[in-house]
């Protein structure tokens, strides 16, 4: 459980790691699931292409990423959609101190939103470039979220500087679009109070997808891997993601998602619940989280955020400073 410093130390900066939450069998179980998953994405991996002279960051094959390098190579990074690739994705969705430390930073009900893996194969030496999140990403994106809007990054392994730890700017994330662009990826690592986010498997980031963030390649024998699990509000998701073409084909696509906030969604959650139970893994106190149909909340004794704090702490940025932020001012500019 977070503390109340802890709470106001991650609506400071934006980003937190949480210890250990997953451990265990689960930890194991999610381990081999993604061994699976990673393992078949190489097998499958497009062919080489000679004489190719143009790095793309994304070739999509099926649900599986790559990367294209200028030597024709496509070096596996990333996969969508893990609740269908195996249950136990889906049972860590509802994984009870997930949950709990996830509502406290909230304060309000919430939904999964997204399931993806992101992957540093040994000596892939793949970057994941400095950005924000969607919706933040775009450059005329100035809307300020009342309630907080928060992804949660599992770490199935050991995460360094060496093989490509997360890295972020701290407080910096409530002022919608950073204008990250006018920066070199040297620049931004290179920036004043930059964070690195080194983690143990097992541990948890919580990091607000308006924060920005990057990492460098995996340049180590070692995996890195990382289950993304992005947690909307009905409020967040009406507005920024409702009208967003990805969310729609998801919706589209897998029974309406998680999106519709009625007793079909209170179904599904309590579904993800009854399948921690066949699985053997920890399940639900009603006293500590609750399932409705705007999605999973926090109700324990511990400490939370309070309704739409967000707003309250936006609002308490002035223009000048909201100004410097949005250009990060902190970056000292080229004679």
């Amino acid at each position: 459980m977070f503390t109340q410093s802890q709470i106001d130390q991650f609506h400071h900066d934006g980003t937190i790691i949480a210890k250990n939450l997953i451990k265990g069998e689960e930890l194991e179980k999610l381990q081999e699931a993604a061994d699976k998953v990673v393992n078949k994405a190489i097998e499958n991996a497009p062919e080489d292409i000679p004489n190719n002279e143009e790095e793309k960051q994304f070739i999509w094959k099926g649900l599986d990423g790559y990367m294209l390098r200028k030597n024709g190579q496509h070096i596996y990074r990333r996969s969508g959609n893990m609740f269908d690739r195996d249950p136990v994705f889906k049972a860590v969705c509802a994984n009870p101190e997930i949950l709990k430390h996830y509502g406290q930073l909230i304060g309000h009900s919430f939904v999964p939103a997204d399931d993806a893996m992101v992957v540093k194969v040994p000596h892939g030496d793949v970057p994941v470039l400095w950005h924000q999140d969607p919706p933040y990403l775009k450059k005329d994106w100035d809307k300020l979220q009342r309630i907080p809007n928060i992804d949660c990054d599992i770490y199935l392994d050991h995460s360094t500087k060496e093989n490509g730890c997360l890295w972020g700017i701290p407080d910096h994330h409530l002022v919608g679009h950073i204008e990250i662009e006018n920066f070199t990826e040297e620049e931004l690592f290179n920036c004043p109070g930059i964070i690195p986010f080194e983690t143990e498997p097992g541990d948890v980031i919580f990091h607000s997808l308006s924060a920005p963030h990057g990492s460098a390649g995996n340049k180590t024998d070692g995996l890195r891997r990382t289950f993304y699990i992005h947690f909307n509000n009905k409020e967040i998701y009406e507005q920024c993601y409702k009208d967003d073409p990805g969310c729609i084909k998801r919706k589209e696509q897998r029974d309406g998602w998680f999106y519709d906030f009625n007793e079909k969604t209170k179904n599904k959650l309590l579904e993800m619940n009854d399948l921690r139970r066949s699985l053997g893994f920890e399940m639900l106190n009603e006293h500590e989280i609750s399932i409705g149909n705007e999605g999973f909340e926090y109700v324990g004794d511990g400490p939370k955020t309070p309704p739409f704090h967000w707003e309250t702490l936006t609002n308490q940025i002035d223009p000048e400073r909201r100004k410097s932020l949005k250009s990060l001012d902190i970056i000292p500019k080229k004679r």
